[in-house]
């Protein structure tokens, strides 16, 4: 384990961790209890994807605001991803994500294919891997299932709803079914786990993480207890798996986690299980698993006969989607081509619980999503909650337990499919898995690896065939042998490992004391190899050894002393002819220390190699009678044995010729006894296969026999001649059934019912009818039965005969009958009650305790802006946001008092309307069932126009009281004024008549606009386009409307310049005009309405000496009302007045807030 466990995780931020949750039916309630945990200084980013209605807008920001501190923000298009902050996914759109980006996407697929769940996590874990985690929530369908296993891969964490506290739990089970969720908690509670998890885990990481020692102690540990080595797996992976389990347990030191292992059995079994990534599915990879259809398949069949097999391996095959991918795609091309040949597939895994949900095969409904229609139909069975593997399939797929590195492979393979199981092994083991699939296959075979995982070992075992998808073919020039590293061969498990980690020792000794002994104790030494060269020279050898300049041979006889060389080279020939022991001579040897003999020896070891030790004795002085050889002499004799060495070599060739035959022969023995072995090990994987079918027969046949003597049907079994075959006891009661009937045809069998008819319907289905359901009477009369009968398939599924049963439904029939009646009464009221609460034109609803939608009238759909079938099932706060405050308060009162409230008068928008407020008058009244009181009815009541009509009616009053006294006033105004003018007191009297009548005019134009405003145009029509005609009058300005005061005011001017036009001005003479101008100016000190005043044609006018009254009157009305301004100007052409009044005063209405009917509702909660 050398890799160092610092730099397992990516450079991905670890700050920051990125939580994908998904939901569907019932997220709302979900979301508000995950998020009510979270914490501002958390360092989690929340990113929320939910199904949503594309055709309407969202109100989940809204809702989840208030339930959470941190913002909640609705996503939009390359929107960055920051901690402490929730992202919601907008209707209509999918979500991406590349870094911390996110990208909303349009849907390629139709409406009910989108997974929009799954898409997200599995970007999000291709993205940010182990700092991603998973959450899957409330929701129907299996939508989150593929990405949770995506998370899972990369190293995330997995979270599931548990099922008990979701609202709809389809998709939570469909997680859980995948085997990738680390926890299953309810929605409250995972924040904190997860909150405490990283806290922990960023405490234990720096500890274990540069702790390879207590990795190692840990692995020896699970070792010990499951007998399945992880030592060649990586470090990353194991570090986040073991930092998972401390941080579930709450640990924080590397020690307590070691006698939590050494001390809790259980606990290794844990960290097993964790380690063991058990994610797959079927078709993992279409493209990939295309591919191999397509190029090795054919390949593969083209060479196989009938009788042949077709033999493939999955390593790792967890729960079995892999391997039964692979035999479908087998199959399929076999009854294609038309292959007659066997398939076999081998399926193995060290996990036995996944195993048995492989032999099961039984899947969940969201492998729909994942297996080809055709084959879904070809090769599954639907049941109840899932589909099951065919038989004909079934019976093709062998599963067993067994280790890929630690037991014997299986042989002559012509596929080996091993995907995602390599990238958790280290480089030493991936080397030797590859070695194993080169050993396994035969000539041609094919290998399938995983996206992220290449066949490039030592040797080159492989050829590429489809790289892009890691097909591969089995290289022929690669050595075909397999041997298995010490470290993988069996693991023994019958000693308990130390907690200690052992330092390295030699011989039972530490190293370091090894390497003294050997230096001060041990004599010289040369180690030899099989080629005679010096593989390594121990202490004190230097001194019979030579080293040539310019020399780079490490043969024996190149590096030893010329005086040495001739008796080392005898004792190594001797030993050779031998065949191994030991050998020595003592030799006259000088060194700079003296003369000395030298004890040399050879031993052969068990490997081959040679050992050459060099025993040197003290110096001792030459001796003075010392014989001197005769040089020929030992010439003689040195031929003579070289001549003996020539011989000795001839034989040692012959006989080194005869044992590489042996060898040969030896590693063909072990070829066979492989084959035997993987043979054995086949029988063996059919063995359990039987083994297990023979207990669920058993199982089947046992809970068959409790059945048929437990249940309390009369049910028959026929075969297709109408023979009885069996019976149910309760099936006596209608016929005369022994024991001895069986055999015997039904007709043959007295009964109460009548026979003929059970035998016609037992032929028609029999011959292959469809099921049929008859009711008969019983001979007496006095019992009515329904006979229900279907085909008996056997376990072929053809037809075998007949099964019926009979269900006594007198009691019920007479039951059905008064209910009948009592029904059709109550349907009657029921439509009557019907149409008066559809037709009502108030809204109508009815909410259950869970303040949800029960009922509600078309007239409820139209105050909410829903369906009202898309009303029903939603909780108050979801339809009415904006007032679900108050409606809430209501409904709980009448549920706790179960006493009505009246007349609740309440105020707010609806999302029909958003934009408008209304007031209703709500009726709220209790639905009281024997149990209490079960839901919550309500009549709305829009009464915003009567209040709108009786605040108007209250202001035109106090408006109509306002202005008549002010026209009071100016009457007697006006009539005290004639009192002091001079002349005829009938022309003064009929002057103050105009006057008044012009008065009365404007109230006129007043009370028909309720008193608020008027028309200039209206003003100016009334006093002299009625009277003149367009001909002799111009007016020339924009449309404006005055307010009541000043409508009162310009009228009376306006009447005052008419009545003196035609006396003294334009209007006197038949060819005098009158031009009224009026616009809105601006020249730096206000905003003015200003109305000029021309006339032309008339005769010649001059300044009066003195203001008439008329005049006084209209300048009372313009400066001392509205503090505006008349300037008149005597033209030789007319007179020009001009009128300047301030705008505001001239426009604004005043508006009485007293007068506004929605003061008087309840304001919002």
């Amino acid at each position: 384990m050398t890799e160092k466990l610092s730099e397992v995780e990516s450079g991905a931020d670890q700050e920051l961790i990125l939580l994908g949750v998904g939901a569907s039916a019932g997220g709302l309630e979900a979301f508000q209890s995950l998020l009510g945990a979270l914490r501002p200084t958390d360092r989690f980013a929340l990113i929320l994807v939910q199904h949503l209605d594309p055709e309407h807008e969202s109100l989940l920001p809204e809702l989840l605001s208030k339930r959470t501190r941190l913002p909640v923000r609705s996503i939009s298009d390359g929107m960055e991803v920051e901690a402490g902050n929730i992202y919601l996914i907008p209707p209509a759109y999918g979500l991406d994500i590349r870094g911390r980006v996110l990208k909303l996407e349009e849907f390629e697929s139709p409406r009910g294919l989108r997974r929009p769940i799954d898409d997200f996590l599995q970007a999000l874990a291709r993205e940010h891997g182990a700092n991603a985690a998973g959450v899957i929530l409330s929701g129907t369908g299996s939508d989150g299932a593929n990405g949770v296993r995506a998370i899972k891969e990369a190293g995330g964490l997995v979270f599931a709803q548990d099922p008990r506290d979701a609202r709809y739990d389809g998709m939570p089970r469909a997680a859980i079914a995948t085997g990738a969720v680390d926890l299953v908690l309810p929605a409250g509670e995972m924040i904190s786990i997860l909150r405490d998890f990283h806290d922990r885990a960023s405490g234990i990481a720096p500890t274990i993480e540069s702790d390879a020692e207590f990795i190692e102690k840990v692995v020896r540990n699970v070792r010990y207890r499951t007998g399945h080595d992880f030592a060649g797996y990586k470090s990353g992976t194991l570090l986040r798996r073991i930092t998972l389990r401390m941080s579930v347990l709450g640990l924080e030191e590397p020690g307590d986690y070691l006698r939590e292992l050494v001390q809790n059995r259980s606990e290794a079994d844990r960290l097993f299980r964790d380690l063991l990534i058990n994610v797959t599915s079927f078709f993992r990879d279409p493209a990939a698993f295309e591919s191999l259809a397509r190029v090795a398949v054919p390949a593969i069949l083209e060479s196989k006969d009938r009788g042949d097999e077709v033999r493939i391996w999955v390593p790792g095959c967890s729960t079995g989607q892999e391997a039964y991918t692979v035999a479908m795609i087998v199959a399929d091309a076999m009854a294609r081509l038309d292959v007659r040949a066997r398939l076999c597939v081998f399926g193995t895994d060290i996990d036995e619980e996944a195993l048995a949900v492989a032999r099961r095969g039984h899947y969940p409904n969201s492998i729909a999503a994942e297996v080809p229609p055709e084959f879904l139909e070809r090769y599954f069975t639907p049941t109840r909650n899932g589909f099951e593997v065919r038989g004909e399939l079934r019976d093709a797929v062998r599963f067993s337990s067994q280790s890929l590195v630690k037991d014997p492979p299986f042989s002559r393979l012509d596929l080996v499919t091993c995907r995602n199981l390599l990238i958790y092994f280290d480089h030493e083991l991936q080397e030797l898995a590859q070695r194993v699939f080169h050993y396994a296959l035969q000539p041609g075979g094919f290998l399938m690896l995983g996206p992220s995982e290449t066949a490039r070992a030592e040797g080159e075992p492989f050829l590429d065939v489809v790289p892009e998808h890691r097909i591969y073919r089995r290289n022929e020039g690669a050595a075909r042998s397999l041997d298995l590293p010490r470290r993988f061969r069996g693991i023994s498990t019958g000693t308990e490992p130390s907690h200690e980690v052992l330092p390295e020792q030699v011989f039972g000794i530490p190293y370091s004391a090894a390497e003294a002994l050997l230096a001060r104790h041990v004599p010289a030494f040369l180690l030899i190899g099989p080629q005679d060269e010096v593989t390594r020279v121990g202490p004190g050898a230097e001194s019979f050894v030579r080293l040539n300049p310019g020399n780079t041979s490490l043969g024996i006889r190149s590096l030893i002393l010329p005086e040495l060389e001739q008796p080392v080279k005898r004792l190594l020939t001797a030993g050779a002819i031998a065949g191994g022991g030991y050998r020595q001579t003592r030799v006259a040897f000088a060194d700079p220390s003296g003369a000395r003999d030298v004890l040399i020896g050879v031993e052969t070891l068990p490997d081959g190699s040679r050992l050459v030790t060099f025993g040197a004795t003290a110096a001792v002085p030459e001796p003075e009678n010392r014989i001197v050889l005769d040089e020929a002499y030992v010439s003689q004799l040195e031929d003579e044995l070289e001549e003996a060495r020539r011989m000795v070599r001839t034989t040692v060739e012959e006989l080194e010729t005869s044992n590489e035959e042996l060898k040969s022969s030896n590693e063909e023995m072990m070829s066979m006894n492989e084959e035997l072995q993987s043979a054995n090990e086949e029988l063996s994987t059919t063995n359990e296969e039987l083994q297990t079918k023979l207990m669920e027969l058993a199982e089947a046949n046992a809970d068959l026999a409790n059945f048929m003597s437990s249940t309390q049907i009369a049910t028959v079994f026929l075969d297709r001649d109408l023979r009885l075959r069996s019976f149910t006891p309760e099936a006596a009661s209608w016929f005369r059934f022994v024991d001895q009937d069986r055999g015997r045809e039904i007709t043959d069998i007295r009964a109460r019912l009548d026979m003929g008819v059970v035998a016609e319907v037992s032929r028609r289905i029999a011959d292959g009818g469809a099921p049929e359901e008859v009711r008969l009477a019983s001979s007496d009369g006095e019992a009515e039965v329904i006979v229900r009968f279907a085909p008996y398939r056997n376990a072929s599924g053809d037809r075998g005969g007949v099964v019926f049963s009979v269900f006594d439904v007198t009691a019920v029939a007479r039951y059905a009958r008064a209910a009948e009646r009592a029904s059709a009464e109550a349907r009657a009221s029921a439509e009557e009650i019907e149409e008066l609460y559809l037709g009502s034109p108030g809204a109508m609803g009815l909410v259950d305790r869970d303040f949800r939608y029960l009922r509600a009238n078309p007239k409820m759909a139209e105050f909410s802006g829903l369906p009202a079938d898309a009303i029903v099932g939603r909780s108050i706060s979801e339809v009415h946001p904006e007032i679900a405050g108050r409606m809430v308060a209501s409904v709980r009162k009448v549920f706790d008092t179960g006493e009505p409230v009246l007349r609740q008068m309440v105020r707010g928008t609806t999302p029909a309307e958003p934009g408008v407020a209304r007031v209703w008058e709500v009726d709220w009244y209790p639905v009281h069932r024997s149990d209490g009181v079960r839901a919550v009815g309500f009549n709305v009541t829009d009464v915003t126009r009567l209040l709108e009509l009786q605040a108007d009616l209250r202001r035109i009053m106090r408006e109509l009281q306002h202005r008549v006294k002010n026209m009071l006033s100016n009457v007697i105004a006006l009539v005290n004024r004639a009192r002091r003018e001079q002349g005829d007191p009938q022309e003064i009297l009929e002057t103050l008549a105009q006057r008044i009548r012009a008065l009365a005019n404007t109230h006129n134009l007043l009370t028909a606009e309720n008193w608020a405003s008027t028309a200039l145009r209206d003003i100016l029509a009334l006093e002299l386009l009625n009277v003149y005609g367009e001909e002799r009058v111009m007016l020339r300005g924009p449309d404006m409307r005055l307010n009541a005061r000043a409508t009162l005011s310009l009228g009376m001017v306006i009447h005052e310049l008419a009545t003196n036009a035609s006396k003294y001005g334009a209007f006197a003479r038949p060819e005098g005009k009158v031009s009224v101008r009026w616009s809105r100016v601006d020249e730096g000190e206000g905003e003015e309405f200003r109305l000029v005043w021309q006339e032309s044609g008339g005769p010649a006018v001059n300044a009066p000496s003195r203001e008439g009254f008329g005049t006084q009157l209209m300048r009372s009305m313009v400066e001392g009302s509205f503090n505006g301004s008349i300037d008149s100007h005597w033209e030789p052409a007319g007179l020009r007045l001009v009128v300047a009044v301030p705008w505001n005063a001239a426009t604004e209405v005043d508006y009485d807030s007293d007068m506004d009917p929605l003061r008087h509702a309840d304001p919002l909660p």
